[in-house]
């Protein structure tokens, strides 16, 4: 009886074990992953988005069609020269630069 007993603890302690490297082998894979987030993050320069946006160049949206699949008439924004100079202006001021 106590050797039966004895048998149960060792297949108890043997998964405890398994269940343990497991969990070690995990941690070790998002010390590594956390890693290389923190190295792509260092390379960033600070304020700018992991991904390159493009303004639309025409400044004009082709069509717009709702949820309910209704398509909005066209609207054409004119810019004046004066309203384009104040805006590059303004990107100059604060550093920022958009595609024309």
């Amino acid at each position: 009886m106590f050797q039966h007993y004895m048998q149960k603890i060792d297949k108890a302690l043997e998964r405890l074990e398994i269940n343990s490297q497991n969990q070690q082998t995990s941690i070790r894979k998002i010390e590594t992953q956390i890693g290389q987030l923190a190295l792509q993050l260092s390379d960033r320069k600070p304020g700018t988005l992991p991904s390159t946006t493009e303004t639309n160049p025409r400044e004009q949206v082709n069509a717009i069609t709702t949820r309910s699949e209704v398509q909005l008439p066209e609207i054409h924004v004119k810019r004046t020269e004066k309203n384009v100079e104040q805006l590059i202006i303004k990107e100059e001021e604060t550093g920022q630069q958009h595609e024309k």
